[in-house]
């Protein structure tokens, strides 16, 4: 049955009202994705001088018998960490994190290993709680701008816990900052920290007087650089999700113009039979007069 003028109407002005709120939201995400992105442009080159200095000292003959650099001979439980979002609406983005954390459960899982999940972001943390996985710990309060702090809330206990023995190996699921058309979900290992690789021809014509002892630099710095790394990690989480709530939002923007557009049409033609209906009865009615 075809809709009357009044009907078609009314959806309009509620198609009107839907896309005025989808490009708010766009633009609030624009805003946000900006000052997101600047944070993970800052975070690159300390990330990348902390390796450098990691890479020197090793070079330099420091022993890398460390705790967080100890790779285990057998590895029996696995700490895997989820990033996501806190919310949604922001297209595929927490899905897909999602996805590659329940495939990287199942492959560890397959490797007769235990897993010990923890979930940063509500939409993670409230989908893998419906889904039945054991959560180990959840962080629903993760913040828009992550400082410090928040690393350390994260991978504190991870650490205390690969040191203690809990567990042998941790991997974190979280969205690769590789510029704003790309940020695939990525899984990392975050320990035991990888050694530094040492060019081989150049480790033999370094030099370098350390103090305090190497060993005491190097022990000082691993912890910051798990910290800083896992930071980096939550900027890009941050950042990839503005960039998909504003692809989102435009989409749906884009569609709701579309949708006004094609009932506009509807409405003309609806208001054109109605006025050649009307022509037609009132010739008919002269007509019958005039019989």
């Amino acid at each position: 049955m075809a809709e009357s003028p009044k009907e078609i109407r009314k959806r309009i002005r509620s198609v009107t009202s839907t896309k005025k709120i989808t490009k708010t939201m766009e633009l609030v995400a624009t805003s946000k994705m900006k000052r997101a992105q600047d944070r993970v442009a800052a975070a690159g080159p300390y990330t990348e001088k902390l390796n450098e200095i990691i890479a020197a000292i090793a070079s330099g003959g420091a022993s890398l018998d460390l705790p967080l650099l100890q790779q285990r001979s057998e590895v029996k439980k696995v700490g895997l960490v989820l990033l996501t979002a806190n919310r949604g609406l922001c297209g595929g983005f927490n899905a897909n994190l999602i996805k590659q954390a329940k495939r990287t459960y199942a492959e560890e899982k397959e490797k007769g290993r235990e897993v010990q999940l923890t979930c940063v972001g509500k939409k993670g943390m409230g989908t893998m709680r419906f889904q039945e996985y054991p959560i180990h710990r959840g962080i629903a309060d993760m913040p828009d701008k992550p400082t410090f702090a928040d690393a350390r809330r994260v991978i504190d206990p991870l650490v205390a816990d690969f040191i203690k023995g809990e567990i042998d190996e941790v991997l974190i699921v979280y969205p690769y900052w590789q510029g704003l058309g790309s940020q695939p979900p990525t899984v990392k290992k975050l320990l035991p920290i990888e050694p530094p690789a040492v060019d081989g021809e150049s480790s033999g014509t370094l030099d370098f007087l350390f103090s305090p002892p190497a060993e005491e630099i190097l022990a000082d710095l691993l912890p910051r650089y798990v910290t800083q790394t896992v930071y980096t990690m939550l900027v890009m989480s941050h950042a990839g999700e503005q960039v998909a709530r504003r692809t989102a939002m435009k989409s749906a923007t884009d569609n709701a113009q579309e949708m006004i557009t094609n009932l506009t049409r509807t409405l003309n033609r609806a208001r054109q039979a109605q006025i050649t209906q009307e022509i037609a009865e009132i010739v008919g009615g002269a007509a019958a007069l005039q019989k």
